[in-house]
């Protein structure tokens, strides 16, 4: 009798579990994808019907694996794949190693410094050292950065994957526009003169993230010279607390810092 493969917990020829491997699948395609999908998309993209491809994302929706906005109907990543992808991102050898960094900048900064990487709703704090004084600045896990107006987010838009970018950055520019938030770019023209002066500098500051009361600087460290960007480096403060002049003692620490961390990293020269 054929073997339905659209039964849950149906097992192959090699003893694995089909339904499984069709649910990590589509959750591949979202991972992968630069923003949101629709169920057209998904489906087409993994060869099955729309009916099917609905089913496992009712269920995955469920587990809390998957979402739909409820606005546009399209899905992304749930909150359970987040946390997973924090605590596995936690145990990386890259995050052990960026947390000395991190401690070494806390103590030469007296400030804060958190690693963030690229996650599922754009760049994510994955480990975060905290000042020991009564102003230090801080802010919760998994904390999503504003793309267009914090230093961090500017790093990932200057040196990330433009695909992957543009779709986040294009909605907040939309709600900049919409609230009139100070000091952020509100066009792709007015982003694209920042990003151009973070890529000559190589690092992003900001006195005051689009008037939030916080100070930054947030530098790239790569996986090989010039190659994809692997998290960003960032030290915050209260406004007035941080020397965020790009030719300043702050940026010149931050610098070699991700300089030293991608040679740890990868085992070459400074």
């Amino acid at each position: 009798m054929p073997r339905d493969q659209d039964t849950p917990l149906a097992e192959d020829t090699r003893g694995g579990v089909n339904s499984v491997e069709v649910a990590g699948l589509l959750l591949r395609l979202l991972a992968e994808a630069g923003g949101p999908m629709r169920l057209a998309d998904l489906s087409r993209a993994a060869a099955m019907p729309s009916a099917k491809a609905h089913r496992y994302l009712v269920s995955l929706g469920r587990a809390g694996l998957v979402e739909q906005d409820p606005a546009t109907a399209r899905y992304e990543l749930g909150p359970l794949m987040l946390r997973a992808g924090l605590a596995a991102l936690g145990r990386s050898d890259l995050l052990k190693r960026a947390e000395r960094v991190l401690e070494a900048i806390v103590a030469r900064t007296g400030e804060t410094a958190a690693a963030v990487v690229w996650g599922t709703h754009g760049p994510t704090h994955v480990r975060l050292v905290a000042a020991r004084h009564a102003l230090a600045a801080s802010v919760p896990p998994g904390h999503v950065c504003p793309l267009t107006y914090s230093a961090s987010g500017l790093v990932f838009c200057a040196f990330g994957e433009p695909d992957r970018v543009a779709p986040f950055a294009g909605r907040e520019m939309v709600q900049s526009r919409a609230t009139a938030r100070p000091g952020a770019p509100e066009d792709a023209a007015a982003l694209e003169r920042v990003v151009a002066a973070v890529r000559r500098q190589g690092f992003a500051t900001t006195a005051n993230e689009g008037d939030t009361g916080l100070a930054a600087v947030s530098v790239p460290v790569f996986d090989t010279a010039g190659g994809r960007i692997q998290l960003a480096l960032t030290v915050f403060s209260r406004v007035g607390r941080l020397n965020v002049a790009p030719d300043g003692p702050v940026a010149a620490l931050m610098m070699a810092a991700a300089a030293d961390l991608a040679a740890e990293l990868h085992g070459g020269p400074r």
